[in-house]
């Protein structure tokens, strides 16, 4: 309604604008237009309630439709991927549980223009047992047009006794992000950030450290957990490939007090299954929905991971910090393995690339 209301007194101005100057350069014909934000902070309590509201009718339902006219992508093809999973297995619903709003920081930039975008740090309580331990989840908003709703784009579930540093904030109240030119004030400038996390996990063959990513759960223990993972299927005689790109949605990147920034992005990991000559694979769990029974010959599955960061000032002397990442399998794609010849010996695969 506001966004409305500033488009139509933009309108307004320009046709009874007189001629005079006052609204507009008559030389060049523009005509001023109205550089008020599009959302201001106080105005995105109710925004989070009526999502989360929703979402959780839609979980209670698999409802995919009221799904996706809530959340935008990524978040939109990671959970209607979950769905497609849920309904495979027979269930009706993603779970019993509803969520209650129990508490919510909420950082809205200054913006004019759509896109817009605002990040919530919220912490969602069970709303039939409030003794119940809360989970606790940075999530990005976005509004892709005047005439568009709200919807969620982004989340990342974060662990209970995680902090939110503290984000820096104008003399109105809106959240300070990182411009372009100011990227190099921080240990990493946040439009490369996907790129450097791609970098370091794609080497987790290499059991290697980092003098950028501090360990922990969601760096040399998910490398680690990578490495695991294709050893395993070696030894099931699997050769399993795995490709870590960067994400396509926009980085976000929030000033912190310290001189810092938390930052949200999106990472692909793609993984690429191949038998052993004259073996075939079978639907493995997660592609249940996005797959159809069988054998293959190969098998590609597509993962989106929302991820969320601390990064500290250029000349602070600690490492970036993964606080957690949050996805799910979007594609799951086969090459169907070719029929057994006529003499009843299996036909082998086209050979593969390996790792």
């Amino acid at each position: 309604a506001l966004a409305a209301l500033l488009v139509c007194l933009a309108l307004l101005a320009a046709a009874c604008g007189g001629g005079n100057g006052d609204d507009g350069d008559a030389d060049s014909g523009s005509v001023a237009v109205s550089s008020d934000p599009v959302i201001l902070p106080a105005d995105t309590r109710p925004i989070i309630e009526d999502l989360q509201a929703k979402i959780d009718e839609a979980n209670a339902s698999l409802d995919v439709a009221l799904q996706d006219s809530i959340e935008a992508s990524p978040a939109r093809d990671i959970d209607d991927a979950f769905f497609k999973g849920f309904k495979a297995k027979g269930q009706t619903s993603a779970g019993s549980t509803r969520r209650r709003l129990a508490d919510a920081q909420v950082y809205v930039p200054r913006q004019t223009d759509y896109p817009a975008r605002f990040f919530a740090f919220v912490k969602l309580a069970n709303a039939d047992d409030p003794a119940a331990p809360q989970i606790s989840r940075l999530r990005v908003y976005e509004k892709s047009a005047a005439d568009e709703p709200w919807k969620l784009a982004l989340y990342v579930t974060v662990p209970r006794d995680f902090v939110l540093p503290e984000i820096r904030v104008d003399a109105d109240g809106f959240a300070e992000t990182v411009a372009d030119e100011n990227g190099d004030e921080l240990k990493v400038d946040p439009s490369r950030l996907p790129a450097e996390f791609a970098d370091y996990l794609s080497r987790f063959a290499e059991g290697a450290s980092s003098d950028l990513f501090a360990p922990g759960r969601f760096t040399s223990e998910a490398s680690e957990a990578f490495r695991a993972s294709v050893d395993k299927d070696a030894q099931a005689t699997i050769t399993t490939t795995v490709e870590v790109t960067p994400g396509r949605y926009p980085v976000q990147a929030f000033r912190t007090a310290d001189g810092g920034a938390v930052v949200l992005f999106t990472e692909n990991v793609n993984y690429s299954y191949a038998p052993a000559p004259g073996k075939v694979l079978n639907p493995i769990s997660g592609s249940e929905g996005l797959l159809e029974p069988g054998e293959y010959s190969s098998l590609q599955r597509n993962v989106v991971n929302m991820v969320a960061a601390v990064v500290p000032p250029a000349d602070a002397e600690g490492l970036v910090q993964i606080v957690g990442t949050t996805g799910g399998t979007v594609s799951f794609d086969g090459e169907p393995a070719a029929p057994p010849s006529p003499s009843g010996s299996p036909t082998p695969p086209p050979p593969t690339a390996s790792p």
